[in-house]
């Protein structure tokens, strides 16, 4: 359901709080399980009539539900009691750190059940899809904070779009100052390709690295809405992971978004057991994933 669906009339003057009251009356019922996930709720008209009021009121009540997270109107159909869905673990503090938008983490990304997707309103140019990009941007306030930069300096900003098999969305994205980066190499006038692991290449002589992870949740903008395929209010969980070299400079910032109703996160003391991945031959602090398994992410 998007904005536009939801009835945006202003209420009249004598309704102005009796809106609040029915919103509160049928948050109450939801909560106590007087109508449960997925049931509708008696139509506008009955409302009317239950509590005496216009429509535009009864209306205005249940948009404050929807941006609430608690209902959904389907349109020519009403308005339902959303339902929640079981969420998947993402594992914090495994051992090796992956990086997450690198091409080499492909292989193990989907034996948990992970693809890549393409980047919604993006092309490459002549009509194919781009699956995934890096690009030098300056930093906003929010990247700034994350790497311990100036607003505007240069960053390295690397994108990826995933799906799970259960149908759950990721949008990683991953931040470096770009002046942890070493020049490029050149042989008889030309640049050369590198070949090292992105990680590799900005922690050379800059260990040991340490991690710094934080956890927080808050409402999408409106890109990160339609990528995670998001209803309105529906909040995202936020996860960053801060990569730290020995005099603690911040070198990159990885960040997850992902539906916070879908997704929870679990420490590596409290769920891992060490094991030997089955495609690498290393041992890591991961444990056994799948596509089935509770875990389903190890940041």
């Amino acid at each position: 359901m998007e904005l536009d669906d939801i009835p945006d009339e202003p209420p009249g003057p004598t309704d102005d709080s009796i809106w609040r009251v029915i919103a509160s009356a049928l948050r109450a019922d939801i909560l106590d399980g007087h109508y449960t996930p997925g049931s509708p709720l008696p139509s506008e008209t009955q409302l009317a009539s239950r509590y005496s009021v216009s429509r535009p009121t009864v209306r205005q009540a249940l948009k404050t539900l929807v941006l609430e997270g608690l209902v959904t109107i389907v349109r020519g159909r009403g308005t339902f009691v959303r339902t929640i869905p079981d969420r998947f673990l993402i594992l914090l503090g495994a051992e090796p750190r992956p990086d997450l938008v690198d091409l080499s983490f492909n292989e193990i990304n989907q034996s948990w059940g992970w693809l890549r997707l393409p980047i919604p309103g993006e092309d490459d140019g002549q009509g194919g899809e781009i699956y995934g990009r890096s690009l030098t941007i300056p930093a906003n306030r929010e990247i700034a904070a994350m790497l311990g930069t100036r607003l505007g300096h240069k960053v390295i900003h690397r994108l990826n779009l995933w799906m799970h098999v259960k149908k759950r969305f990721i949008e990683v994205n991953s931040y470096t100052n770009a002046d942890v980066i070493p020049p490029p190499e050149k042989k008889n006038g030309r640049i050369q390709p590198r070949l090292e692991p992105f990680y590799d290449l900005i922690q050379a002589d800059r260990g040991p690295i340490e991690w710094f992870t934080t956890v927080t949740a808050r409402m999408p903008y409106e890109t990160e809405r339609l990528r995670l395929r998001l209803e309105v209010g529906a909040p995202i969980l936020l996860i960053r992971r801060i990569m730290l070299s020995r005099d603690g400079q911040p070198l990159e910032a990885t960040e997850i978004k992902a539906a916070a109703e879908e997704f929870e996160t679990t420490t590596i003391g409290e769920a891992a057991i060490e094991h030997t991945h089955t495609s690498t031959g290393e041992q890591t602090g991961w444990p056994e994933m799948s596509p089935d398994g509770p875990i389903v992410l190890a940041l």
